[in-house]
Parts: C-alpha cells; structure tokens; sequence
C-alpha cells in the first residue's frame, strides 16, 4: 500500500522546484558579441550580449543570465521601479523602491529575493542616455548591472562610477552579510532540477541525496533555517516519507512548517499542506492526507482567476466547449505564480480521488477527478499539460477498472499511453500505465501480450521493478499463451524478475546513491556522474519536446527535437555501457533481469534455479530451471497463505534455543506450495538455487520439510530439505549470472576477522538519532558478545590466520574497516550484531555493528550500513555475518537481501548470514566446520550443508533452531558437484 500511495508525489508541481520557465523572460538576441561588463561582487568575470531591447549579463560559469536589462516606461526611474515591482511579483519578492544615484542620474533600486530558492535579488532603475532601464538579477551582479546600463546606453566610459546614496549602502551591506556566486545558484538549481527528475522516476533515495546537497548548499549561503530554505527542506521531508522514514520526515515537516508562512515563495503554505497530505497518505491515514490537501487546494485556489478559484465546478468537464478558449484568451493563468498555482491544484485533486480511490471511496474520488480535469482542460496551454492529462487519465482509467467499467478503463489507460509515449517515451510512468492497461484486459485478450512486451522491454531498459502486483497480469498471460511454449516461458522469467518490494526499490536505490556520491574508485565515480549527466540530458530533451507538442508545434520543429532525443538516448546507454564496464557489479544495485539463457549458461551441471513471485493479491508463480528447461507452475496457495506458514515456522525456531515445538506441517505445506508443485522433477537436482520474495525471504529453505511429516507439531522425524540437497539463495538471477562471471577470488590470504565490538555509549548513540531517541538506546542497548572472541580465534586457527588478523573489540571500527586491504583476503569473517530496519526503525538500511571510534563524538563509527559496504574493497569468495538477527517478516528478508547486494557490489562472491538469533555455540560450531570443509575443498554451499548437518546430527543438536538459521547469499565458491552421497557421507563423518 504505501508504494502505490507514495506514487502519488510524483506529480509534485511541475517547475514548483526549479527556477522560472524561459518563456518568463524576453530574450534578447544573441547575435552580436559579448562586452566585458567587469565583475560579480564574488569576483566573477561579466559578460553582456546586447539586443535590440536591452541585454542580458552572464557572471562565471552560470548558464542563466544574472542580470536582464531592458527599456522601462515611466516618467522617472522611481515610477519605472513602482511598475517593476508589480509585474516582477510572480518572480520576485522586493520591498519598497529607494531612490539612489547611478552615473550621475537618478536611479532607484528594490531590494528583492528570488521566489524560487530565495536568493537575494535585486530590480535597479535608471535614467541613462534619456531612457529609463530596468536591470533585474542577482544580488552579486549589481556591479555589472550598472556597467551594463552605461553601456546599452552609451554614457559609460572605461569604467563607470559606482551607485551611491544611503540605499546603495544598505544593499552593500546586505551584499558582505549573503555573499554567494552565480555557481552556488547553479549547482543549488541543478541539484534542486536532479531531485525532481528522480523523485518522478520515484528515485526516492537518489531525490533524498539531491534535496539535502542543496538544503546544505543553500543553509551555507543563506543562514540556517532561513525562511526560503523551505522549499528544500519539504522536499527532502516528502523523499523520507516515499521511503518510510517517518519519524525524520515528520521532523523535517515540522521545521518547514515553521518556514512556510516567511517564505519568498507565496506558494509554500499550499505547498506545505500537498506535500503533508502526501505524507500522510504514505502512513495509510486517510483523513489526515485529505484534510491537508482540500487546504492545499484552497490555498492554491487563492492564485487563480475567479473561474477556476471555485474548483472547477463551473466548467465543462469536456475539452473544446465554448468556454474554454474563452478562458484562454483572457488570459486565466497570466503569469508563472498563477500557472504553478493551477498546476498544484489539478495535482491535489487528482492525488485526493487517488486516495478516496484507495478508500473505496469511489464516487467521491470520480467527483473529485472530475474537478481535476474540468481545470485542466480549461486551460490546455499551462507548461507540461500533455503529461498533466496523461496523469489525470491515468486516474481515471483507474477509478473506472475499480468500478468494473473495463471497456472505460482500457480507453482511458490506453489513451494515458499514447499521452506518456509523447511527453516521457520509454520511461517507468509509460511502462507502468501499459502495465495498469494489461491488467485490465485480462490474460485472455489478444492484446495483452504485446503490451506486457513493451512494457518490460522498457523496464528492462530502465533497470527498474515494480510492484509485484502490477506485473503479476502480464506472467500470467505469458504463460496463459504458451504453458510449456519454451519462448514464452522465458518472457514470463523475464517478467517475473521485474517484482521488487518496496523495502528493496528503497535499500538498493540508497546503496545507488551514496556508490554516486562516493565511490572509492574516480573511474567509477566519473562514470555515474557522465550516466547521471547523460539520464538528466535525455529527460530535459523530453520535457522540451512535450512542451512543443503541447504548444502546436510544427511537424519539422517536433522531428528536430526526436532526432535530439535519440543522440541523448545513444548517449545515456553509452554511459550505462561505460558504468557497467568500469563497475561490473553494477548490476547488484538495480534491477537487472537476466535472460532464461543467461541464466541457464551460469548453472553447473545438476544445479537448479528456483525463481518465486508472490504478489500481494493473487496466487503467484514458481519458476524451475534446470538442464536448459523452463517450467512454471502455480504457486499453490495464495501470499496470505504463505505468509501465514512462514510465520508459524518461524515461531517454533526466532527464540534460538529449540525450546518451542517446530511445526513441521507448517513447513511441509510451504515445500509442497512453491517447491511440490513442480512433480518429480524437484527431487532430481544436486543443488538448488532460490530467488524469493515476499514472507519467503525471511525463510532459509534447508529447514523445509520434503515429505509428510510423522509428528506435524515436531521437528522429530522430518525429512527436511537440509538433506537433499545443498542451498542457496539469491537476490535475482542476474546476481547469478554476474558473480559467476566473476570466478573465484584470486585474494592471497585466507582469512580475516572483526568483531566483539564493544557496546556502544549511549550518549554516542543518542547523538546519532538526535530525532528518535528509542533508536539511540535500541542502539545502546546491544550487549557484548563474549562467544565472538572464540569464534574467531577457533576460526583464526583453522585457516592458519595469525593473531594480527584478528581485529576486536576498539580494533574493529568502520575507520579501521575502511583501512584495512580487505582484497587481500579469501573470507572476510564478522563475528558482531546485524541491525535492520525492523529491529531498529530510525534506520534506513541494514547495518552491521562496530564499535564506536574512542573520541566520539556519536556512533557513525559503529554501522557499516549497506550504504558504506559498497565502498569496501573486496576480493572474497566469502563474507560471514555470524550474529545477525533479521527480526522476520518480509521486510527483514528484503533488508538481508539489500545487504547481500552490496557485499557482491564490493566483491564478495557469498555472504553468510541468519535468520533469527543464534545460539553461540552453534554459531562457533558451523563457521568453524563450515571454513574446514571449504579448506578441504569444498564449495561455500555444500560446506555450509555438512556443517548443519554435522549439528542435526548431535545429540540435542537436531531442533532447526539450531541448525536452520544460517543461509547462503550468492553462489560463494563454488566446485563441480561430486554427487549426493559423497556429500552426505563426509558430512556424517563431521
């Protein structure tokens, strides 16, 4: 639920975070030269280009013009700035005009701040060569501006006398008090322009990393918590919300708040209560999230003509009446404030009937729809009005499929098609609507197919997933069409790989953007930023060529912007290509598919690869590869069913000290639901391979029962999956087929091992968390683990490692980690506490425990989050994490599977990992044995399988608590398999 409604931000006021759209400027030519106009105050190099009108001024490496000056109508330069004042107000927040001086005549200058980002400002009037000017721009270029004025009016000499009187003064002091270069307003509006392009790819993570650069950048500037930091500031608290972060969302809401009212942007009260609304819907609560968006809807309101401040009540709902071009040609949005104003107000409604929808509130949300498009279609000329009505049909298609009106639904998801095809091609809202437009027509339709092929090609292209819900439809038309069709089978694999939850879009796309932001190696940080450029590149050629379109542009004039568009296309897949190259295991933190052959080719004789889809609402699918065949099969009971399976197993194992009864019917009926279905088949492979989802994630599949169990409330007797065969899971099969690419470790050393960190300070901890203090003493309260010692000393032992490898207690800190040439080392052992999410809610990822650096001052020293794993530099066949306790449930699974990715992004082949908590003897007991079968030869997962085994077969070893908590992430290192029996034997002998 909270992924369909966080969906909802993604239409959050087109332009509202980026500076003013040209078409709010006059140019002027640029067909003559530019003249050097001297310098910004922060020392910028100026340059004019002249036009027939006035001329604009460029200051460093900014591609804005800092200053536009143009001839002014008035009698004086006072009346000019009175003027200026009013009909700069959508871009321009000034105070009363003061008269000063310039060259020797009079002027009057306005002290001003941008409405977007609230930049200090400044509108200079002068009398110059018996014209008024009127100079806008920003505060620093105020030098050049006068210059240029002289210039455009010739009465300036080499240089020109600067402004005096007592306003002058005061604007120079303001100017020492905000200095700032053009190049802080161009990186703060790229920054603010990257999050927007991700935050509507619902890049939330990659939208978080833009907003706080440029909050931090502006708060440089401007001060801390400046009124005109708000626009940022809610931004950031809306990308928290998108990823479940409530609690630091809800603090930053409340600091926005506070701003909202100062701010230079008289839109950011409404903007405050749609961004709010949004929030709250992504919680679930449904009053709170349209309590805030009607008072978004009447605060934008406040901005519009008198037709549409009603709502749209009194218009017709159908474009091309009477009264529409009626209302255009008076002028109903006549400047940027009022378009965005309008832009806001079709988006609250239309993300309020998304919510009724969600509600079951249906006639509520087509009436409030209805609202959205009567607006919209009375003013067809607003910027972005193509993607604006492919939107709102979307709903619609929606709110008629909820209905049963399919016939209704199709037209409108199909019509919402061709609108996105036009404005955003080959991007993730097009792919998803093709994906609404096949769940509608059903797997029986002919049509059904195509349309899920061009909507996975496109995801596929993208390296995004989605909801498992929405491409369930076209899986089960693929193999509707064709059961045992080999062809179509492979297309439904590919399909399938596609589902992703909301917990893992969140963890990988974080992974994604902290790897951008600091890759260990400048190759690869070169390469995201060309990939990053490239992506921004092509999304900008494609809103310019909705615009046109939207604007009735000429047929050569739309083919000229698609020829730019595939040059921008030829150029981001050469940057994805150029990314892959210089980080092969790029692939981890997105959500590549791997082809039915790809995968095949990376299996080793007898291996199986087990592939499961669950969505939320429906009976999903399980998919079998083994000796170059693909079979799917139903899943044999529905996902609230298999969740409740999954949680009565665990029930009888998460204490870890096999006290409980193990309800072996419960795991029975799971083997018989995702594995059984495929027949003998199942029984036949030497190994097997499982990419899970859903409640299974948190389920290692050796503690499955094979057969009907003699005692269905008890572990005695069961023949569990641990004996026939060796497991592993997976995060995709394109995880697969990438670290088998790799090979094995190269890495001259066997081992090396951190752990039995020491606990950390609470103060250290309470700093850490400032906002969720349960977090800091949830933190805090982690004990020491004295077993950890022996663990590695036993395992140091084994693998010959000496004592200088062993790295505990104030030795093991993320400093030191990040020291240390890991590449060095074949295993790389942590004997330590694993944190997730779901243990402690103000994270954001999964992290592994350290200790806190000596000196403080808070706890970043003791997480290594998948978000810094990423920047390790490994070489390994294997990564132990012996301590780790997920918690349960399918959020904890996912969080594992996020922490599995980064591990293999930094070069680790396999991770060792549990599932709920280990008792310490039997952790000490399989690492050992596990490191001593690999040191005899064997590959990670068969050495994991005797040492499990060799406790089942202990006495009092034989309660899957004991046994069943560790799994194998990624192949690890693998050898040809041997044969069952060989492997059971040696085994037996442990």
């Amino acid at each position: 639920m909270r992924r369909s409604l966080a969906a909802l931000a993604l239409l959050s006021l087109l332009g509202a975070c980026s500076r003013p759209p040209e078409s709010a400027f006059v140019p002027v030519s640029s067909g003559g030269s530019l003249v050097e106009v001297g310098q910004s105050a922060a020392r910028e190099d100026c340059r004019m280009a002249r036009g027939n009108d006035g001329g604009d001024i460029w200051c460093g490496a900014w591609e804005t013009p800092a200053v536009r000056i143009r001839r002014a109508t008035g009698a004086t330069a006072f009346d000019a700035a009175t003027a200026a004042r009013e009909s700069l107000a959508a871009r321009l927040d000034c105070g009363a005009p003061r008269r000063a001086t310039a060259m020797g005549e009079e002027a009057a200058l306005l002290d001003c701040r941008r409405r977007q980002g609230g930049w200090p400002a400044f509108v200079l009037t002068a009398g110059s060569g018996g014209r008024i000017w009127v100079a806008e721009g920003i505060l620093p270029a105020l030098p050049a501006a006068e210059r240029g004025i002289g210039l455009l009016s010739g009465r300036a000499t080499g240089t020109s006398a600067p402004l005096s009187s007592d306003a002058v003064a005061l604007m120079a002091q303001r100017l020492a008090r905000e200095a700032f270069a053009t190049g802080d307003i161009g990186q703060y509006e790229a920054l603010m322009s990257i999050g927007r392009d991700a935050n509507q790819a619902e890049r939330f993570a990659a939208a978080e990393t833009a907003y706080r650069a440029a909050l931090g950048l502006q708060e440089r500037v401007l001060g801390a918590n400046h009124p005109d930091s708000f626009q940022p500031l809610v931004l950031l608290a809306l990308q928290l919300s998108n990823q479940g972060r409530h609690a630091e969302a809800d603090a930053l809401f409340r600091r926005a708040e506070a701003l909202a009212p100062r701010a230079s942007d008289p839109l950011s009260p409404a903007l405050f209560q749609h961004y709010r609304g949004l929030a709250e819907a992504n919680r679930g609560r449904t009053g709170p999230a349209l309590a805030a968006l009607t008072r978004s809807s009447t605060l934008y309101a406040g901005y519009l003509p008198p037709e549409l401040q009603a709502g749209g009540a009194a218009l017709p709902i159908d474009r091309g009446t009477a009264l529409a071009p009626l209302l255009v040609a008076r002028d109903v949005v006549p400047n940027p404030l009022a378009q965005r104003a309008t832009v806001g107000l079709i988006e609250s409604k239309r993300n309020a009937a998304a919510i009724l929808r969600a509600a079951g509130r249906t006639e509520e949300a087509e009436a409030r729809n209805a609202e959205a498009l009567r607006i919209a279609n009375a003013v067809p000329g607003l910027s972005g009005a193509n993607l604006i009505a492919a939107r709102l049909q979307r709903t619609s298609g929606a709110l008629a499929a909820g209905s049963g009106r399919s016939g209704l639904a199709d037209r409108s998801f199909a019509a919402s098609a061709r609108r996105f095809a036009l404005g955003v091609p080959r991007s993730r809202p097009y792919a998803e609507t093709l994906l609404l437009r096949a769940a509608t027509l059903g797997p029986e339709s002919g049509e059904t197919a195509g349309i899920c092929r061009e909507a996975v090609t496109v995801l596929r292209s993208l390296r995004e997933g989605v909801d498992p819900r929405r491409i369930a439809p076209c899986i089960d038309a693929l193999v509707a069409a064709g059961p045992t069709d080999q062809a179509l089978l492979a297309e439904a694999f590919a399909a399938a790989q596609l589902g992703q939850g909301t917990v893992t879009t969140t963890q990988i796309g974080r992974a994604a953007a902290r790897l951008s932001e600091s890759a260990r190696d400048p190759a690869v940080a070169s390469a995201f930023q060309r990939r990053e450029a490239a992506e921004r590149a092509l999304a900008a050629r494609y809103r310019e060529r909705d615009d046109a379109v939207a604007a009735g542009a000429a047929r050569d004039q739309v083919a000229a912007l698609d020829a730019t568009i595939g040059a921008a296309e030829s150029e981001a897949a050469d940057a994805d290509a150029a990314l892959q190259s210089a980080a092969p295991g790029f692939a981890q933190l997105v959500q590549s598919a791997a082809t039915a052959a790809e995968t095949m080719a990376a299996l080793r004789p007898g291996e199986a690869l087990l592939l499961i889809t669950q969505p939320a609402d429906r009976r999903g699918w399980s998919f079998w590869l083994k000796d170059g065949r693909i079979a799917a099969a139903r899943i044999g009971a529905d996902t609230a069913e298999i969740g409740a399976l999954v949680t009565r197993v665990r029930a009888g194992v998460e204490d870890g000290n096999g006290t409980k009864p193990f309800d072996a019917a419960a795991a029975y009926a799971l083997h018989r639901a995702v594995i059984g279905v495929h027949g003998p088949q199942a029984n036949e492979a030497g190994a097997l391979l499982v990419v899970a989802d859903g409640a299974l994630l948190s389920l290692p599949f050796p503690v499955l029962v094979t057969a009907p169990p003699p005692q269905p409330r008890s572990h005695e007797g069961a023949r569990f999956l641990l004996e026939a065969m060796p497991t592993t899971h997976l995060p995709s099969p394109a995880s697969l087929v990438a670290l088998r690419r790799a090979g094995p470790s190269t890495a001259a050393r066997a081992w090396v091992g951190y752990g039995a960190p020491r606990p950390v300070p609470a103060g250290y901890a309470a700093r850490s968390f400032p906002a969720a203090p349960q977090c800091g003493q949830g933190l805090a309260s982690l004990a020491a683990l004295p077993g950890a010692e022996l663990e590695l000393r036993v395992a140091s032992e084994i693998t010959g490692a000496g004592a200088g490898e062993r790295h505990t207690g104030q030795a093991f800190t993320l400093a030191a980690l990040q020291r240390a040439r890991l590449r060095d080392y074949r295993v790389v052992h942590f004997a330590t506490h694993g944190v997730l999410p779901s243990d402690l809610a103000c994270l954001s990822e999964p992290a592994i425990i350290a200790s806190a650096a000596a000196n403080g001052p808070d706890a970043s020293q003791a997480l290594l989050t998948a978000g810094t794993v990423i920047n390790l530099d490994l070489d390994a066949d294997l990564v132990m994490l012996s301590a780790c306790n997920s918690g349960g449930g399918a959020a904890a699974g996912e969080s594992l599977s996020t922490l599995a990715r980064s591990f293999f992004f930094a070069g680790a082949r396999g991770l060792l990992l549990t599932h709920w908590y280990v008792n310490d003897i039997a952790a000490a007991r399989t690492g050992a044995v596990m490191l001593l079968n690999m040191r005899n030869g064997d590959g990670s997962a068969e050495a994991l399988q005797k040492a499990q085994l060799g406790i089942y077969r202990l006495r009092g070893g034989s309660h899957p608590a004991f046994w069943a908590p560790f799994a194998l992430m990624g192949p690890g290192r693998t050898v040809e398999p041997r044969g069952q029996t060989a492997s059971a034997g040696a085994a037996a002998a442990l």
